[in-house]
């Protein structure tokens, strides 16, 4: 009797740490005839909470909104930017800055209902991507291989040294992603690649297929102190997420069509800096890396069967999903999804989130 109660204990301990895998439905769908919504960024700073950067283009022009729900996903409502957003980042439920495609930045202190342009005193490049450890300390990431610091709340800027390393081009080396395990142990990663001597456009130089070194500085001091890697050929980073205080999750692209491996995702020792590959498959182009939960990973990818490594146009949607990075499998998402981009949000668990540039908001729903 005692075995067999021990036994159920331990079985329903193993559905309360790995719960059912679910299957994603869609929750919001901008759906119009005359006009499409494409969405560049999106966060729930709190499961009440969600926001999607996007533009709607239709027939009359270009229009920057944002996709808000207060309500934990119940009802969304679409409210207007004064300019194109590119990316977002939030502290809390309430204070939050986005940097535009204009290269500007906006702040909320009131969970997105108003904003305010903040200035960019110091600032000699085009920002991509803010990030705060708390309401003083802040890095800009920027192009022209720039990061930029604030220690006062993003009222003045001064340049991160250790990022402009002289031997990266200038006008082809930029810093695109942030995380932080804690307040002492973070990473800021971008990517660096020659311009093409044919091509003096940067657009059509990024664009070109030609292996990327990836650039990653990391702290163990909460910022103080910065040390510079490089990785020649490794990649684009597109997404970093941390498993404890000494090991990262990379997310890179190649869009190279002669690579075996478009899109990976790497575990990164930050002690030896040794990087190891725990998933690729050429016919899943991964676009974002999130966890939800104590080591289950979903990754959001648009299915390439049949066609070149990286999307053209939109795709199915796919997720996939892992409890240990060794075995990986494909979740249930709604049929009508497709993409060429999605991003995940995961405030809590329980609450999963996934936004597409075409307009569609999915949510990680239970089984029944």
């Amino acid at each position: 009797m005692r075995r067999t109660l021990f036994g159920i204990l331990s079985f329903a301990c193993l559905l309360l740490a790995f719960p059912a895998a679910g299957r994603w439905k869609i929750q919001y769908f901008y759906d119009q005839n005359d006009s499409s919504l494409s969405i560049s960024d999106f966060r729930f700073p709190s499961p009440q909470f969600g926001i999607a950067l996007g533009v709607i283009m239709g027939k009359k022009g270009h229009k920057s909104v944002a996709v808000i729900t207060r309500d934990t996903g119940g009802s969304w409502d679409l409210s207007p930017l004064q300019e194109p957003g590119l990316s977002l980042f939030f502290l809390d439920a309430s204070t939050g800055w986005m940097v535009s495609q204009k290269g500007h930045i906006w702040k909320t202190v009131d969970a997105a209902r108003s904003w305010s342009q903040a200035g960019l005193s110091g600032i000699r490049a085009t920002p991509l991507r803010v990030f705060f450890l708390d309401e003083t300390r802040g890095w800009l990431l920027c192009d022209q291989k720039q990061v930029y610091s604030t220690a006062d709340g993003g009222r003045s800027w001064q340049p991160l040294l250790a990022a402009a390393r002289p031997e990266l081009p200038s006008t082809d080396s930029l810093y695109t992603v942030a995380a932080f395990f804690n307040r002492d142990a973070g990473l800021l990663a971008g990517w660096s690649r020659p311009a093409d001597r044919r091509s003096p456009e940067p657009d059509l130089a990024f664009a070109r297929p030609s292996p990327a070194a990836t650039l990653l500085l990391a702290t163990v001091d909460g910022g103080k102190n910065w040390s510079f890697r490089s990785f020649p050929s490794l990649g684009q980073i597109a997404s970093a997420r941390f498993l404890g205080a000494d090991t990262a999750l990379l997310l890179v692209h190649r869009p190279d069509p002669r690579s075996s491996a478009p899109s990976e995702i790497l575990s990164l020792d930050l002690k030896t800096f040794q990087h190891r590959p725990l998933y690729s498959n050429k016919d899943r182009w991964i676009t974002d890396i999130e966890f939800a939960g104590p080591g289950r990973l979903l990754a959001a990818a648009i299915d390439q069967a049949g066609r070149a490594p990286t999307p053209a146009i939109p795709s199915k949607l796919k997720v996939l999903e892992s409890a240990d990075l060794k075995e990986w499998t494909e979740m249930e998402v709604d049929y009508r999804a497709d993409a060429a981009r999605a991003i995940l949000a995961v405030p809590e668990p329980a609450h999963a989130w996934l936004a597409t540039d075409t307009g569609m908001i999915l949510q990680l729903v239970q089984n029944r």
